[in-house]
């Protein structure tokens, strides 16, 4: 059928194969900047696709059902689906002139029309069926990778997954992740899909490329401009300190996650010169844009496992000293309040006996009774007031505080001063522990300051409590200080410390030897203005 049509199209297959790549390279976007090293490979598919032609046009039907269009899946659909209708005109202007040439009457036209514009849409749905199944794949794989990510709490794995997720999942050739550090370009990893000698051999050059908001360079004005630059590699050229393969087009992304340090994201693609479609481009945004996200992810966990850590080392140190505290309070009903009801039965029973036989010496040992009972009650207080001064309760924070300060002056020989302000809002459940990490601060000063004299100062500084506890003893060098509370010495000053990061405060101590010593205590939160 048509033989002398087909023998005239034989003849001009390459000049109609010729007219289809100049218009697609003239005409269709993503066809145009295709590199010159490219356009062999797409005449020959386009030979393909009109040898296919022909032979529908010799059978007389259309018998194909697939087509073979990998080479076009680095095109958007729409310019592929272009590419046939371009290919579909010029093949049947051709047929039109060979049919013409040949004598062919109009119902042999018509029908050898029906056959190219049959091939046309079938050969479009095909691809369009393909295309999307392909894509639909691409998605579900991309959806995955970007979930992994999302879920990653480690930041060392989270940016081997960054580049392994750009070669891998994306299909580019080469990938680095740079981070942004002391103004410089610090790569933390990278992939070549084809070479896994390349990243190691970057990685273990440990190089750092400096990089300026001033500087004109392709890095800069994608990093400081935090926009996307993609281009075409030259013979020689530099990408910080990376050479891209000739011809290869690359991409520099900027990841910016909210708190962590930015960073900048290097992809290469196969070389000579794949073409990045605008499409890729909005798909490695919205990657960047997750590893951004991903990034501060990890940050985050770290600081919650750190918060999570210390709160648990705190409620390790809280049940310890609550166990403390429960044997120092059974030792101290067993050493007096248990020996002095002990020695109560004791006498009572002597009374008893006394009774009996010499009711004088019974009176005698009654009177002792009566005193070992006041004896009792009064050590029974003491541990009580110990557990939690009445006077908290009774008279305040302020007063208990300038009470104590006068038994410690009376009963030390240290003179004791107190400049309270800022105590007048603060919640009960705090009190008691600033009243404590006081009583600990007196301490050490009685026991290791030798000072004359010691000043207790409060006062509100925006929203916190500050407690000063300062002396004018033989004060220490507070290097020394440091290492022995590491190594768990100085047990006074460790639990002042413990108290105040209960309560969320810290410790800072002021000292040189012969200069005194002043020991400061600032809890947060605290909304009580100054007197």
């Amino acid at each position: 059928m048509y033989s002398e049509g087909l023998d005239l199209l034989r003849e001009h297959l390459d000049e109609i194969v010729e007219e289809i790549v100049q218009r697609l390279l003239n005409n269709v976007p993503s066809f145009a900047r295709m590199p010159v090293e490219l356009h062999p490979a797409l005449r020959k598919t386009g030979h393909r696709a009109c040898l296919t032609l022909l032979r529908q046009l010799e059978e007389g039907r259309v018998t194909f059902e697939s087509i073979d269009w990998m080479y076009l899946q680095k095109f958007e659909l729409s310019d592929i689906l272009r590419a046939f209708q371009v290919g579909s005109e010029i093949y049947w202007k051709w047929i039109k002139r060979c049919w013409d040439e040949a004598g062919y009457s109009p119902e042999e036209k018509l029908m050898a029309a029906e056959i190219v514009w049959e091939t046309y849409f079938r050969a479009a749905n095909t691809v369009a069926r393909d295309y999307m199944q392909q894509r639909q794949e691409v998605v579900k794989d991309f959806n995955r990778f970007l979930n992994l990510i999302r879920g990653t709490q480690d930041r060392m794995v989270l940016v081997r997954q960054m580049v392994e997720g750009a070669c891998d999942v994306l299909g580019y050739r080469r990938a680095v992740f740079f981070i942004f550090e002391h103004d410089m370009l610090i790569p933390l990893s990278a992939k070549d899909r084809e070479d896994p000698s390349w990243g190691k051999g970057m990685l273990g050059e440990k190089r750092q490329y400096p990089i300026s908001p001033m500087s004109a360079s392709i890095e800069a004005r994608a990093f400081f401009g935090n926009t996307i630059k993609s281009s075409q590699a030259l013979d020689h050229e530099r990408i910080a300190f990376m050479s891209p393969e000739p011809e290869a087009t690359y991409v520099l992304a900027p990841v910016n996650p909210a708190g962590s340090p930015r960073g900048l994201l290097y992809i290469e693609t196969d070389a000579p010169g794949s073409v990045i479609s605008e499409r890729d481009l909005e798909v490695l945004a919205s990657y960047a844009d997750t590893l951004g996200m991903a990034l501060e992810n990890t940050r985050l966990y770290r600081e919650v496992m750190a918060k999570r850590k210390v709160m648990d080392q705190l409620m390790s140190r809280v049940n310890t000293a609550h166990e403390e505290e429960r044997a120092r309070i059974a030792r101290e009903l067993h050493d007096s309040v248990a020996q002095s009801l002990l020695k109560i039965i004791y006498a009572a029973g002597f009374a008893l006996d006394f009774l009996k036989e010499d009711p004088r010496l019974a009176v005698e040992e009654v009177e002792e009774v009566q005193q070992r009972a006041k004896d009792c009650l009064r050590e029974l207080r003491e541990i009580m007031a110990n557990l939690r001064p009445t006077s908290l309760d009774i008279l305040g924070l302020r007063e208990t505080i300038t009470r104590y300060a006068e038994q410690f002056e009376e009963e030390y020989a240290i003179s004791t001063s107190v400049d309270l302000k800022g105590l007048d809002s603060i919640p009960p459940s705090v009190e008691l522990a600033i009243f404590r990490i006081l009583q600990e601060e007196l301490t050490n000063v009685r026991k290791h300051s030798n000072a004359d004299a010691v000043k207790i100062r409060t006062e509100a500084s925006q929203g916190d409590l500050l407690l000063t506890v300062e002396d004018d003893g033989i004060g220490f060098d507070p290097d020394m200080l440091a290492a022995e509370l590491e190594g768990g010495e100085h047990l006074g000053l460790v639990a002042i410390r413990e108290r105040a990061e209960l309560l969320g405060g810290q410790l800072t101590i002021n000292s040189m030897p012969g200069m005194g010593t002043s020991i400061s205590v600032r809890i947060p939160m605290i909304t009580g203005g100054e007197d």
